[in-house]
């Protein structure tokens, strides 16, 4: 038996993005494009920024947290240790972008998002332009150091989702 593809585990572990908690328009700039006339291909991990960037303030905002650090949260800083993209449709310039994103688990000192970018009218109706993947550590930029999740961080990302916090366990290695 063949040892799994990384790419076939995301797909088994990938919720269905249709019901995302915080999806946001997106807008593409014309500095955006490569001389094809699509969005160049290293603008959709700024995108991805963005999304997360949403999913956060989503976060704050259920917990009523208003003070942010360099667009974080105070004690829930991270860095991005892995991602990935998988191109599926290109973006022009003249389209509506949206995009979105989940987290599929959740560690003690790490979790992961998937994201997606539709092009459309809405996110839900949207054709997929991209998929990605995203592994964060907690981080801790004054001491250098990994650090636990924020003991609210588990409680409020199963409430903003609607899920189980038992449904947040990381992937079996």
């Amino acid at each position: 038996m063949r040892p799994q593809a990384r790419s076939e585990r995301e797909e088994e572990r990938r919720p269905a993005l249709r019901n995302a908690p915080a999806p946001v328009r997106l807008e593409i700039r014309y500095a955006d494009l490569d001389p094809y006339g699509h969005v160049n291909n290293a603008i959709y991990l700024a995108f991805f920024e963005q999304v997360r960037f949403a999913y956060w303030n989503a976060l704050a905002d259920l917990t009523g947290i208003t003070e942010r650090e360099a667009g974080d949260v105070p004690g829930a800083r991270y860095v991005i240790a892995e991602t990935t993209l998988r191109f599926k449709a290109p973006t022009f310039f003249d389209h509506t972008l949206y995009g979105a994103a989940t987290v599929p688990w959740i560690g003690n000192r790490s979790y992961a998002m998937d994201f997606e970018l539709r092009n459309g009218e809405s996110f839900r109706g949207g054709e997929l332009a991209c998929e990605g993947f995203a592994a964060h550590v907690f981080f801790d930029p004054e001491k250098g150091e990994v650090q636990p999740r924020p003991d609210w961080f588990l409680p409020t990302v199963a409430a903003l989702e609607g899920r189980l916090e038992d449904d947040f366990a990381p992937p079996e290695r």
